[in-house]
Order: structure tokens, then sequence, then C-alpha cells
């Protein structure tokens, strides 16, 4: 019997080995091979009219960077109200008034104001948390780097990425759609900002617009589309994180998750992928009260796990 034993933990460390070696945090979430961005600007009118009834009839999300302090959206706020409670609206800071600011001291309360206006949108979340930030551009803004970083981390918002769409950057519909498999053959995150959408200014056609959400909506398996706090969450995440295997055998894998960044505002669960013995074909995983049933895909076991939420368990199915 007692060869038989070591006969068979020989047999296992391989295994072993291979599981710790092999776990990993992946790029992108679910695994996909690229993610990509929606976001529109100034809350103009027709993104209620043309841009929201279409993102919610196909569930893809859209980041809407809102002046909140003017009177177009005064005009317009029960609208606003009414378009914040779908899942498919992810509202964002775009300043109080668009006006831009001589220093920093002006600044705080641009983002401060816009911010009191955004939370009573989301009434169900708890605060703190993340909201997504986009500079006004055509307007001054005679702040350094330094003070735009301090200003952004105190009243948390994660910036977005520079200013890039039609009809500005892009002048046609391909031209705005191969945006889409720029991102996928880079596996990078692609993203496009919009204004008007059909009428208003800066207008994109609808027709441009539209065509962009077929192309998205055909390669959703193998492209996250996210808003811009979650994909910021994520990247923050990912790049801080550790694995460690505190436990492996033949039939199960135990497993730490930690990140860097504050859980307070940082709270995204990440995909990670972990090798497995040959012989698996299924297996549970389980983190705190969260258990769930995974298949086994070329001897790696794909799933999510929240960084700090406790070990993370991996147990062979019967």
């Amino acid at each position: 019997m007692k060869l038989l034993n070591l006969l068979l933990f020989a047999l296992a460390i391989p295994a072993l080995i291979h599981a710790d070696a092999t776990t990993q945090v992946l790029k992108w979430k679910d695994g996909k091979k690229a993610a990509f961005m929606l976001a529109f600007d100034d809350s103009a009118p027709s993104q209620l009219k043309n841009v929201v009834p279409e993102l919610e009839k196909r569930e893809i999300v859209g980041n809407f960077y809102l002046v909140t302090g003017n009177k177009l959206y005064a005009s317009l706020q029960r609208r606003w109200e009414a378009a914040a409670k779908s899942p498919y609206v992810a509202i964002a800071n775009h300043t109080f008034t668009h006006k831009g600011v001589n220093n920093a001291a002006e600044l705080d309360p641009e983002l401060a104001k816009c911010n009191e206006v955004l939370y009573t949108l989301k009434t169900d979340r708890t605060q703190p948390y993340l909201l997504g930030f986009g500079k006004p551009g055509g307007v001054p803004w005679k702040v350094t780097e330094e003070e735009w970083n301090a200003a952004l981390a105190k009243h948390n918002l994660c910036n977005r990425p520079p200013f890039a769409g039609p009809p500005i950057n892009y002048k046609s519909a391909e031209q705005t759609i191969a945006t889409v498999d720029a991102a996928i053959a880079k596996g990078e995150m692609g993203h496009l900002d919009f204004h008007g959408v059909g009428e208003d200014w800066l207008v994109t056609p609808v027709e441009w617009f539209t065509a962009l959400l077929d192309k998205l909506e055909s390669v959703r398996d193998v492209v996250w589309i996210t808003d811009v706090v979650s994909w910021h969450q994520y990247v923050t995440e990912r790049d801080s994180a550790e694995v460690k295997t505190l436990k492996a055998d033949l039939e199960s894998i135990t497993l730490e998750l930690s990140c860097k960044a504050d859980p307070k505002l940082y709270n995204l669960p990440l995909t990670l992928s972990t090798s497995v013995p040959a012989d698996w074909k299924s297996c549970t995983v389980t983190q705190g009260a969260s258990s769930a049933s995974a298949a086994v895909v070329e001897g790696a076991v794909k799933y999510d796990a929240l960084p700090g939420g406790g070990e993370i368990v991996l147990k062979k199915a019967p």
C-alpha cells in the first residue's frame, strides 16, 4: 500500500507543478480578444432619441458624458433621469458647465457639482464609487497634468482615452466600423466617441451608427463591449494582480488572488485561467458564498474571481 501511495504521489507531481505554473489573469474579461467602448458627449438630445433605444434593443452599453449645469441639461433632465435607470446607460462626468477653467481652484467645483447631479441619477449605488470622466474640447483648461490627476483622484473619477470618433476623425461608415477590426487585430481596447447622432451638432449619420452596432453585435463572442469604469477597474486590478497557489492535488486546487487597488473602488471580478490535471473534464469554482460549475477546455478552466474575495477553490467534478 505504501508503495502504491508513493507511486500515485509521483504521478501527481507534474500535474501539481503544471497547475501552479499556469494560473493567469486574462487580458480581457471573459477571455475576450479585445475590448470596445462607445461614448456620447454633451448630453445631446439626439442621444436620447436615436442612441439609447438602439443600445437597449441590442443590449449594448454606452457611456454618456453629461454636462449637468447648463440650460440644455435642465430642459432634458427628466428624460436623462429616466434613461439613467437603464443598465445600458453608463453616466459620466463631462464637467458642470463645459466652459473650461483658468486654474485648479476653478476645476474642483466643475467636477464636484457635476458629480452631485450624477449621484442623484443612480440612487441604488452606495458611495464612494468611481465615475467616468471626459474632458470637454474646444475650451481652455489651464491646469497642469499633476493638478488634473489630483482632482480626478479626489472626486473618484477615471479618465477616458483621448477623443476619437466620427465625423471628426472618421469620415465614413467604413472608417468608423474599421476601428472594431483594428481593436481585434491588436488585441487592445478600441473606442469611439460621438456627439449628435442623426441631428444636433458634429453629427454622425444614423446609418453609420446602426451599421457600427451591427458590427459590434457580430463580434460579441470575441469583444468585451463595456463601460469606461469597468474597463478602468479591470485594467487597474489586472495590472497589479497576483495569484498564489496555496494547495494543489489531483482532486482540487486552492488559489489566492490579490491586487494593490483600493477594494472600495476596485471591486470588479477578474477572469482567470488555470490549468488542471489531465483527467479533469469539469469542476466547481468556489469563492466565498459564490459557487459555479466550469467546463475544462484544452486542459484549462476559465472563471471569474474577485481580488481579495477569499480563497478560490477549484474542485474536480465527480
